[in-house]
């Protein structure tokens, strides 16, 4: 799939550039646009497995895109001993794992991307990625493998409101909610009220 030229760049980018601009009904926004890219994928048995900030492109409208379809994988067909790309901070936990042999390997799971989407949603919320005190991301793996999420903000933020949903997405594997659980909370009545609240 070739998209068109993107005016605002990454989310990262974005966030970096419009951070201090945005509002809380903006940041939401974004936040289901995500989501319900996500929803699509999995409804149709594709995982992502590389969701990050860096990939989710925002145009001149301020909508987001979920990019990088080249490393799109069908959930049946994924195979191989890595699925560790370079960003680490973003990653689910138990893609750290490595097995005794390829045939035990834990390919990316749906859930993986919802781990991930708990990342997202810091980073929106923030305007800092993932373990953004830790400066390389070898120190990163490091707390992963030894179980450490990223930390609430001690400074106020609109992500007091979504913590308890973001440590769902953290959750053990199993435990995650879906897509379209996401999707829901977010076009709840409980997000509608905390933007009018802003």
């Amino acid at each position: 799939m070739v998209f068109p030229w993107i005016h605002n760049g990454s989310l990262t980018t974005y966030l970096e550039r419009h951070f201090t601009e945005l509002t809380i009904e903006q940041k939401l926004r974004i936040l289901r646009q995500v989501a319900a890219a996500i929803s699509y994928l999995h409804s149709k048995g594709v995982v992502h497995g590389d969701l990050t900030a860096n990939n989710i492109l925002i145009d001149l409208d301020h909508n987001a895109h979920v990019a990088d379809h080249g490393i799109l994988a069908m959930c049946s067909e994924l195979s191989g001993t890595s699925y560790i790309r370079s960003n680490v901070r973003w990653a689910a936990p138990e893609l750290f794992k490595v097995p005794e042999n390829e045939e035990l390997s834990t390919p990316p799971q749906p859930a993986s991307d919802i781990y991930s989407f708990g990342c997202i949603m810091l980073q929106v919320m923030t305007g800092r990625p993932p373990y953004a005190d830790v400066r390389s991301d070898h120190q990163v793996t490091v707390l992963i493998l030894k179980g450490k999420k990223p930390t609430r903000p001690s400074s106020p933020h609109d992500v007091d409101s979504f913590w308890s949903s973001i440590e769902k997405c953290w959750s053990d594997a199993g435990r995650r909610p879906s897509a379209v659980d996401i999707l829901s909370f977010l076009g709840s009545d409980h997000a509608t009220a905390l933007e009018r609240a802003n």
